[in-house]
């Protein structure tokens, strides 16, 4: 399992891209406008910007970790004894992925995905 990258979801999001391009020097890898996403590179990191709606709710959700995993199913299997709420299923990304979230006990959202081959 490796830390691909810490989402922080933000009413802010240009500004955010702006303080995170310009204060610490990352690199805009991914940009979306029309999505509200960015993932941003620094030396041996990524961070996630996800533009959260004016008429969003935000949760008490403080960060999101997204994990890849060589196998999701496997990664699925070994995480779900320890969860406090039923575990959701397996989907498949519109970007062509495999994931599935949950949480962490402080409510944190933990997403895992697995690239996949494509034929």
């Amino acid at each position: 399992m490796e830390l691909f990258a810490v989402e922080i979801r933000t009413a802010q999001w240009q500004p955010m891209i702006l303080w995170y391009t310009a204060a610490l020097n990352m690199k805009a890898a991914v940009r979306s406008a029309e999505e509200g996403y960015a993932l941003l590179a620094g030396r041996g990191w990524r961070l996630s910007l996800l533009e959260l709606q004016e008429d969003e709710p935000r949760d008490h959700s403080a960060i999101s970790l997204a994990l890849e995993v060589e196998d999701l199913a496997v990664a699925r299997e070994r995480i779900e004894p320890y969860l406090m709420e039923p575990s959701t299923p397996i989907e498949m990304s519109e970007e062509g992925f495999l994931q599935w979230g949950t949480t962490d006990p402080d409510g944190n959202r933990i997403k895992l995905f697995q690239f996949v081959a494509v034929d």
